[in-house]
């Protein structure tokens, strides 16, 4: 009696602070489904996505309510992207053009009818009309932690009086934010490597279990193995949605230089082999320490200069050092060039040592530019004097 005072004492309190708005009071055949859509070719859908379905037969409203949009007419889209600025906003659109979208692009769904009471229901639908509106629907992306799946759970668990127990148990445990990534980049090794390259030590944090959920797949799990109360199914049915008949669109395979760890083996040959000769070794010195640089530089930036949260403590700066834009051009022998190439030689020969127990997961991918590294830095000085 007294936890029914309570819970009732909690959804008068929300109710009431929830904004006013033109409501529009659904019918009692109405339902409000989570959809999840397989994910993409596109760098952007990589993941997959999530939305909110609300249907209503009688009041015929069909329409998907998308936190995953954002504006590339946005004047500084590009520069927010690259801060960690970006705004994303609330969306809607017909459920027949959501659907449409996606089956044509290749991508089945899924649908999970959520078990809502009329009340429950009522109460999630003005939010998500409150949401939408102009001076509420922007929220600043973040990746891992605030995206177009994690604000689905989060107004579902307001809803349900924040209810919902989450079945964990089938999570792979011990499993990074790094390591969830990587089954949707398997047939993508570039983007793998830029990623790995980019994410710093906080990407390697332990994931728990609400954290699986800024992915739509396991979101989409763990909603079907979740209860209200212990006990209430938080899904009452699901429908599968397969796409369209074409087959499948095919990943893309660039061959010898569609992998990167050959490509870095190949880079790391051409190195050593111009060693042997000064003029190609000049040519190729240029070429390769303004390359390293400007990764750097980007690393550097990503660390320093964004609100992104994952790109901080970068341990991939000990080899691919900014720096290097302030050296890479200068060919002449001089004490100062030498003393810097001999010490970037010496930090990439640690990194090498203490590879398996810095706490960033490093990319092997990245192994043999590293070696190159460590042998033309410490090697400079002594083939330089002879």
């Amino acid at each position: 009696m007294k936890n029914r005072f309570f819970l009732a004492l909690a959804w008068l309190l929300l109710t009431t602070v929830l904004p006013s708005v033109a409501q529009t009071q659904l019918s009692e055949e109405a339902q409000i489904s989570l959809m999840t859509a397989a994910p993409g070719s596109m760098l952007y859908s990589l993941f997959g996505h999530s939305a909110l379905r609300v249907y209503d037969p009688v009041l015929r409203i069909d329409r998907c309510y998308n936190y995953g949009t954002f504006d590339f007419e946005d004047p500084n889209f590009l520069l927010n992207f690259c801060r960690g600025r970006l705004r994303y906003y609330l969306d809607t659109e017909p459920y027949s053009y959501f659907e449409y979208g996606n089956l044509r692009e290749g991508r089945a769904m899924q649908e999970q009818v959520l078990n809502l009471n009329a009340q429950q229901r009522q109460f999630l639908f003005d939010l998500l009309e409150v949401n939408v509106l102009d001076e509420n629907k922007y929220y600043l992306y973040d990746f891992f932690y605030d995206n177009c799946a994690t604000r689905i759970r989060d107004v579902v668990e307001k809803a349900h009086l924040y209810q919902i127990t989450f079945d964990s148990s089938f999570l792979p445990l011990g499993a990074t934010m790094r390591d969830l990534l990587q089954p949707y980049l398997t047939h993508h090794p570039w983007t793998r490597f830029g990623i790995d390259l980019a994410l710093g030590q906080p990407a390697d944090r332990v994931a728990l279990a609400r954290d699986y959920m800024f992915l739509p797949d396991h979101m989409r799990d763990m909603f079907a193995r979740a209860r209200i109360a212990d006990t209430i199914p938080l899904v009452t049915r699901e429908r599968q949605i397969p796409s369209w008949s074409f087959a499948p669109r095919p990943h893309s395979h660039l061959g010898f230089f569609g992998n990167p760890l050959g490509v870095m083996c190949l880079v790391a040959a051409v190195g050593f082999a111009t060693m042997f000769s000064r003029r190609a070794e000049v040519v190729f010195d240029v070429l390769f320490w303004f390359a390293l640089g400007l990764a750097g530089l980007i690393l550097f930036l990503l660390w320093f200069a964004t609100d992104h949260t994952t790109t901080k403590n970068n341990w991939n700066l000990l080899w691919a050092l900014p720096t290097h834009l302030l050296f890479f051009w200068r060919t002449k022998r001089t004490e100062l060039t030498e003393t810097y190439f001999t010490l970037v030689g010496a930090l990439a020969l640690i990194t090498l040592i203490m590879w398996g127990f810095i706490p960033q997961n490093l990319p092997e991918t990245a192994l043999p530019i590293v070696v190159l590294v460590a042998v033309k830095g410490l090697m400079r000085r002594y083939r330089q004097e002879e």
